[in-house]
C-alpha cells in the first residue's frame, strides 16, 4: 500500500477535524499557508488529511516529552542509515479521552524499503487484536505513518530542524508545512504493511532516538539556567534623582530576549560598556537597548537616530545666550560627564567623520574633547548602546577600530510568531481575532521578498500599523496604505501583494 495516498481516503467516523490539528478538517485545503514546490495537484492546492495530521501530532507529542524528559514515553531505535526503524512509543492520555484511538501505545518495524509492521497495545502493554474491518483506521495508519515521518526526521537535516522547531513552538503555519513536505517526500512510497505482534528490538537497530535527543535537552536546560539568571541593577544612588527620571518606564508587553540578560548584568559592572546589537528591521533592537536599561536601572540620557540627527555638534554647540555665546553640552556629553546610556540607532548610516570621538571615548581610558577645549573622561556608568541593519541600502561599514571598540555584538533574531502576537494583542486589540491571519500574511510577503531578492523590506511594524489602520476603514483598504506600498510602486509585486492578503477571508 501507499500510506500517503492511503490516508486521504480515510477519515474517523466519529470526527473529520484532526486532533490537535489547530481547527483543520480532513480535506481542509490551506493552500494559504504553504505549497510545496513539487506539488503536483490540478489546482495547485495544498489539502492536509486527518490520518497524516494526526501522525504529525502524535510524533510531535513524543519529541516534546522526549525534551522535557518525561519518563516512560518509549523510544525509536535504527541502524545507521535509519532503513531500518523500530518504534515503540507511548500514547499521551488525551489521545484516547478525546476518542482518537483506543491504544496505550505504537510498536512499528520498518524493515528496509519496502515491509512495515505495526501494533497496538493495551494498558499493560498486551497486544491488541484489531477487527480486521476496522484494522486501516483505528490502528494501522497513524503508527506506520508516524514511523516514516521519524525516519525523515532522521534522514532530512532540513526536516528535522523545520520538524524540532514545529515541536517546540507549534502553530498553524508550521504544522501545514511539516505536513505537506513529508506528503510530497513519501507520496509515492510504496509498502507491505501487516498488523502483528511487533516483540523484540530487531538486530541492527542499535541508535537510540532518546539519546540522541536527552543531549538537546540537556543543552537547552544548560542555556535555559544560563538565561534565567537574575538580573542585577545599578544602585539606586549612582545616578541622580533627575537622571533617574529618565529610566525607560515600558509596558508589560516588551518583554527582555533571554540571551540579553547576562549581557544586562555584564554592563552593570562594567565588562560591557559599549554593546552593538544588529539584525533585521523590526527585530526590536532599540526596544532591547531600552529593555536592559529598564531592568537595570540606567537612565536613556539620548536616543540619536543616525540617519537624521547625528552631525557634528552631537557633543554639544556654541549658541548665543543673550549677549554671550555660550558652549551648551548635549545630553550625550552630559551622559559622559554624570554616568547614563546614549543610544545611536542605525550607526552604519552615519558619516564616519561624525562618529571619530567615538574612537577615544570607547578607549579603556575614555575621554571626549569638547568644541571649548574641554576634555570630559568618561564617567564610569556611562554605557553606548548602538543598533544597526546590515546591507541595506545607504549603509556602510563600520570602521574596524570602532568596530572592535564594542565589548559585545549581538545579532537579535527575528521576532517569534508568538511575540509578533504579543505585540499586536497589546497595542492592537481590536485586531486579536485577526492575529494568526496577519502573522501568516506578513511570513507570505517575507518570504516571496526574499525568495525574489527583491528590494524591500517588511517587518512587524507593517504589520502593527496595518491592524492599526484596519479599526477605520478594514483590513483589505487599510492594506492599500500600509502593506502595498512597501512594493514600492512596483505594479506586478503590488498585484501579488493584493493576491496574497485576498486568500484570507477579513471580518
Amino acid at each position: 500500500m501507499k500510506p500517503c495516498k492511503a490516508a486521504y481516503k480515510i477519515v474517523r467516523d466519529n470526527s473529520s477535524e484532526i486532533f490537535k490539528g489547530f481547527g483543520f478538517k480532513h480535506l481542509s485545503d490551506a493552500t494559504q499557508y504553504y505549497v510545496h514546490p513539487n506539488n503536483q495537484s490540478y489546482k495547485g492546492t495544498t489539502t492536509l488529511c486527518q490520518p497524516i495530521g494526526e501522525a504529525v501530532m502524535l510524533m510531535a507529542d513524543f519529541i516534546t516529552a522526549l525534551l522535557e524528559d518525561i519518563n516512560a514515553v518509549g523510544d525509536i531505535l535504527y541502524d545507521d542509515g535509519a532503513a531500518n526503524i523500530y518504534m515503540n512509543i507511548s500514547v499521551p492520555e488525551e489521545w484516547r479521552t478525546n476518542n482518537i484511538t483506543c491504544a496505550y501505545g505504537y510498536r512499528a518495524y520498518l524493515d528496509g524499503a519496502s515491509s512495515l509492521r505495526v501494533g497496538a497495545y493495551g494498558i499493560n502493554g498486551e497486544y491488541i487484536v484489531s477487527d480486521p474491518m476496522r484494522f486501516t483506521e483505528e490502528y494501522k495508519l497513524i503508527p506506520v505513518l508516524a514511523v516514516l515521518i521519524a525516519q525523515y526526521i532522521l534522514i532530512n537535516d532540513d526536516y528535522c530542524k523545520a520538524f524540532m522547531e514545529f515541536a517546540e513552538m507549534p502553530d498553524a503555519e508550521s504544522f501545514v508545512n511539516v505536513h505537506e513536505d513529508f506528503y510530497q517526500a513519501y507520496k509515492n512510497n510504496d509498502y507491505q504493511v501487516g498488523y502483528f505482534d511487533v516483540a523484540g528490538v530487531p538486530k541492527g537497530c542499535t541508535n537510540s532516538f532518546k539519546a540522541k535527543y536527552e543531549v538537546i535537552r540537556e543543552n537547552k536546560a544548560a542555556f535555559s539556567e544560563k538565561t534565567h539568571i537574575p538580573i542585577i541593577p545599578f544602585e539606586p544612588s549612582d545616578f541622580s534623582e533627575e537622571y533617574k527620571s529618565l529610566i525607560p518606564q515600558l509596558s508589560e508587553e516588551f518583554i527582555l530576549p533571554k540571551n540579553l540578560r547576562t549581557v544586562s548584568n555584564a554592563i552593570v559592572t562594567g565588562d560591557v560598556r559599549a554593546l552593538l546589537l544588529h539584525g533585521p528591521a523590526g527585530t526590536g533592537k532599540t526596544m532591547s537597548c531600552k529593555l536592559i536599561c529598564r531592568e537595570t536601572g540606567l537612565p536613556v540620557m539620548e536616543t540619536i537616530n543616525c540617519t537624521e540627527s547625528l552631525d557634528e555638534f552631537v557633543l554639544g554647540k556654541f549658541l548665543p545666550d543673550g549677549d554671550r555665546i555660550v558652549f551648551w553640552e548635549s545630553y550625550v556629553t552630559k551622559a559622559i560627564r554624570y554616568g547614563g546610556a546614549v543610544i545611536f540607532e542605525e550607526i552604519n548610516f552615519s558619516r564616519p567623520q561624525h562618529l571619530a570621538f567615538l574612537n577615544s571615548l570607547l578607549d579603556d581610558n575614555g575621554f571626549v574633547r569638547l568644541d571649548n577645549g574641554e576634555v570630559v573622561k568618561r564617567h564610569k556608568n556611562f554605557r553606548f548602546f548602538a543598533t544597526m541593519n546590515i546591507g541595506y541600502y545607504g549603509t556602510k561599514e563600520l570602521n574596524q577600530a570602532l568596530y572592535n571598540r564594542f565589548n559585545a555584538i549581538v545579532e537579535l533574531a527575528e521576532l517569534s510568531d508568538e511575540a509578533i502576537k504579543r505585540m499586536l494583542s497589546a497595542r492592537v486589540p481590536e485586531c486579536e481575532g485577526q492575529a494568526d491571519k496577519l502573522i501568516s500574511v506578513y511570513h507570505k510577503l517575507k518570504k516571496k521578498i526574499n525568495s525574489e531578492e527583491l528590494d524591500m523590506v517588511i517587518s512587524p511594524r507593517n504589520i502593527e500599523n496595518w491592524a492599526r489602520l484596519a479599526k477605520f476603514e478594514g483590513y483589505i483598504a487599510a492594506a492599500e496604505k500600509t502593506i502595498i506600498p512597501i512594493a514600492k510602486c512596483d505594479r506586478s509585486v503590488e498585484e501579488a501583494f493584493r493576491g496574497i492578503i485576498m486568500l484570507y477571508k477579513w471580518n
